[in-house]
């Protein structure tokens, strides 16, 4: 088939023309590398070859565009290139460039998100962990760069973080925000143990104000269904379930 005319489009792309009628859209790398303009003409096998590198040469540098923002997990980026309607072979051959490249490499990227997360967030490595599973980074990677993420930083960040909730949430008992305070921890992504040594060093003691202000809340609300005895019983019964050890007045 010969080549009739080219018409340029965005981003280096060429519309090709053929005698019969025919048109691909080809890079003018593969224009260039197939020596079209001075051939000016092509076999159908020759061109579903040229089709097939020149889908390989778009998404090689749709993923370079996409890595040049910010570090990429190999799974991102093949979701990246799937999103765009890249097939799977396709896909596969150019994730093996990438890597070969060293433009994708998860231990490199585990450890600069790990980095990342103790430098720039309150995160546990526990939390952080679990995201690079999500990621698609092996867990055998993970476990290896995780002690990045040192037992000493943890204890620093449990604390600050524990002595600034102690400050915010003065209207809990103290079992109620030790309860509270834990499960903020381990959500983020704490090991227990260590939320609980510095938790339990800490002293917390219910104030005697917001003690006595809950009762009386309570026994006012109460006391219009119980009486006496029944009515002690069941102020005290509320004020236990908001974490209140101490029920003298």
């Amino acid at each position: 088939m010969k080549i009739v005319k080219y018409e340029k489009q965005k981003n280096g792309m060429y519309q090709v023309f053929f005698d019969n009628d025919y048109d691909v859209d080809l890079h003018e790398e593969i224009i260039l590398k197939y020596n079209l303009l001075i051939k000016k003409e092509a076999t159908q096998k020759e061109i579903d070859k040229m089709l097939d590198e020149n889908n390989k040469y778009i998404a090689y540098n749709q993923s370079i565009k996409y890595l040049s923002h910010k570090m990429r997990s190999i799974k991102e980026t093949k979701e990246h290139l799937y999103k765009n309607g890249f097939n799977k072979d396709t896909i596969d051959e150019v994730i093996d460039l990438l890597q070969k490249e060293k433009y994708l490499d998860d231990d490199l990227y585990s450890k600069a998100f790990i980095n990342d997360k103790v430098l720039l967030t309150n995160d546990g490595p526990n939390k952080i962990k679990n995201k690079l599973i999500e990621l698609g980074v092996d867990k055998n990677i993970i476990d290896s760069n995780i002690d990045i993420y040192t037992k000493e930083e943890q204890q620093k960040k449990i604390k600050k973080i524990i002595d600034k909730q102690i400050s915010i949430n003065k209207s809990k008992s103290a079992n109620a925000l030790k309860n509270k305070i834990s499960n903020y921890l381990y959500n983020l992504g704490y090991d227990k143990h260590l939320i609980l040594d510095y938790l339990n060093s800490v002293s917390i003691k219910d104030d005697k104000e917001l003690y006595k202000k809950e009762y009386d809340k309570i026994y006012k609300k109460l006391s219009r269904k119980y009486s006496g005895d029944d009515l002690e019983f069941k102020v005290k019964q509320k004020l236990y379930a908001l974490g209140f050890n101490r029920f003298d007045e």
